[in-house]
């Protein structure tokens, strides 16, 4: 019997090594910016969400998110976005100004507030955004190289509109381009 004890014992060391090594915390991998974004719904959910340079910014609660039919040919749509939808170190605020036929499936054309025409000028689509925090630059929306928004949904009855969204924002002087991609909202007004 005594013969086996050093055996039981290298035993029962090697089953607390192996378990020691599925304990040991494994850092999650990184997860794809595209996946942090809600998906595309159109039923009124308060979404707004896009990637600006790769980077997924989210708003944080479904009333951060938001539509304003301003007359029966323009409406608003716009909100605060956050980095990761976490915390408020790196914002991002937008609105988008759609004068035109709404309804379903209907393609905007932005343009910038740097033209002659004041903000909001019935008949122009126009553009306006605030970036701060981790953006080291402030984009004005002043400076629209493409921008587009694409009314998907829109239910005057039951006051939803839905849709995509892509624009590129530059500044003058020493700013890099801001690329939003993959935008997309949900929005009661």
């Amino acid at each position: 019997m005594r013969s086996k004890l050093p055996l039981y014992l290298a035993l029962l060391l090697l089953t607390q090594c192996s378990r020691c090594k599925r304990d040991d915390p494994q850092p999650e991998p990184p997860k794809d910016p595209l996946s942090l974004l809600p998906p595309e719904t159109a039923v009124g959910k308060g979404t707004l969400a896009c990637l600006v340079n790769g980077q997924a910014y989210l708003a944080r609660f479904s009333t951060s998110a938001n539509g304003d039919l301003q007359s029966p040919t323009r409406l608003a749509i716009g909100g605060d976005m956050v980095l990761n939808g976490q915390g408020a170190a790196s914002r991002l605020s937008i609105t988008a100004a759609l004068n035109g036929v709404l309804q379903d499936e209907q393609t905007f054309s932005l343009i910038s507030r740097a033209t002659p025409f004041p903000i909001f000028t019935p008949g122009i689509n126009q553009f306006i955004t605030a970036a701060s925090g981790d953006i080291p630059c402030h984009y004005s929306g002043n400076y629209i190289k493409t921008g587009r928004v694409e009314l998907v949904r829109f239910d005057g009855v039951r006051r939803i509109a839905a849709g995509r969204f892509a624009f590129t924002l530059y500044e003058p002087g020493s700013c890099d381009t801001l690329r939003v991609t993959q935008g997309r909202f949900d929005v009661t007004f």
